[in-house]
């Protein structure tokens, strides 16, 4: 085999272009607003990482991985016990030396991972899901989603959604789901609205602020400056660096990075980038009806949906949409483990697409 065949690329050349251009926005929008020459080179360093990972997880073959799905659960569980535990302040992460690691990302692959080869298995062997397999299921759903709620509750609702879709893909029967979404709505009312425990309470303040825009404690500064900035914004770029109300935006390379890009790259970027996450999905859908198998499809829907879901959400929060939360925005926001996360999963969808061609 010579060089060129093997630096050949055989994946999803839609999708590998949908995560230059969104790295290139990123980017632009930390230049930006990095408060420091310090701070972009280390989003800079952070983007080579994401397309390394991304690189490694191409060239690994998914179906060698899908023997590691017993591991990968267990591997989740004990990153989502040391992060509950052991954690930083927020418990959303976990510190090594001077490095801050977010974990809940890698969770909910490793979770989403062994769901899909789970199912898989089952479809091979042409078997039925008994009820012990779907209790079974169900069960480690409902723990990975608790387990994230009392930290990060959008990433919780948008691992539940995945799943939820995945196990619909994976011949769940629809009664099975309903009764597990009524279980599931169940105990999420009690914790949300019976306790003041994790993030209840923020979450509380959050709806209500949404819900009769009363901010006096405060809740709904973000959301108010996130939408004048997006409103004074323009169809056209006014450039980086040219925004005003995002100055003053906390957060503003993180969880409001829409709002940064629209305001100083006008709406023709944020409309671009919303296009961007609805063809990564439509792409995902394709690979998935071409795999191979049933663990290609299921693992390439989960991961094209858990990506368009956490854009949605992100743009939806940004523009007024939906309550306040902590999401990023994949492949834009600055983040080290966000964007390594995003690297690795868009590698494994590549991959998927890879052993199709």
């Amino acid at each position: 085999m010579n060089l060129r065949e093997k630096i050949k690329f055989n994946g999803d050349k839609g999708i590998l272009a949908i995560t230059i251009v969104l790295s290139l926005i990123s980017i632009l929008a930390v230049l930006s607003s990095a408060k420091s020459t310090h701070v972009f080179v280390h989003h800079l360093i952070n983007i080579a990482l994401c397309f390394a990972g991304m690189f490694i997880a191409y060239k690994v073959n998914y179906r060698t991985l899908s023997r590691l799905a017993i591991i990968s659960l267990v591997l989740a569980a004990i990153l989502l016990f040391a992060t509950l535990v052991f954690g930083n302040e927020e418990r959303r992460g976990i510190r090594i030396g001077s490095f801050e690691i977010q974990t809940f990302y890698f969770i909910g692959f490793l979770a989403i991972f062994f769901i899909s080869k789970f199912l898989a298995v089952r479809i091979n062997n042409e078997s039925d899901m008994t009820l012990q397999d779907v209790s079974g299921l169900f069960i480690v759903v409902l723990l990975f989603t608790g387990g994230m709620a009392l930290s990060n509750m959008s990433t919780a609702i948008i691992f539940f959604a995945t799943s939820l879709a995945i196990m619909f893909l994976g011949n769940v029967k629809p009664k099975h789901l309903l009764l597990f979404c009524v279980v599931a709505f169940f105990f999420g009312s009690i914790y949300l609205f019976g306790t003041d425990s994790g993030r209840s309470s923020t979450f509380r303040h959050r709806c209500h602020y949404y819900l009769t825009n009363d901010n006096s404690e405060g809740y709904g500064d973000q959301m108010i400056k996130s939408k004048a900035a997006i409103a004074r914004s323009g169809l056209l770029p006014a450039g980086p660096g040219q925004g005003v109300i995002n100055k003053n935006l906390p957060e503003k390379d993180t969880d409001y990075v829409f709002t940064t890009v629209t305001e100083e790259l006008g709406v023709s970027a944020s409309l671009l980038i919303l296009i961007c996450y609805l063809i990564l999905f439509y792409r995902s859908i394709l690979i998935a009806k071409r795999a191979e198998g049933p663990f290609g499809m299921l693992l390439a829907v989960g991961i094209g949906f858990w990506f368009c879901c956490q854009g949605l959400v992100h743009i939806g929060v940004n523009c007024g949409l939906l309550p306040a939360t902590g999401q990023t925005l994949p492949f834009i926001s600055r983040g080290g483990a966000s964007l390594l996360f995003a690297g690795i999963a868009t590698g494994v969808l590549l991959n998927i697409s890879k052993q199709e061609a």
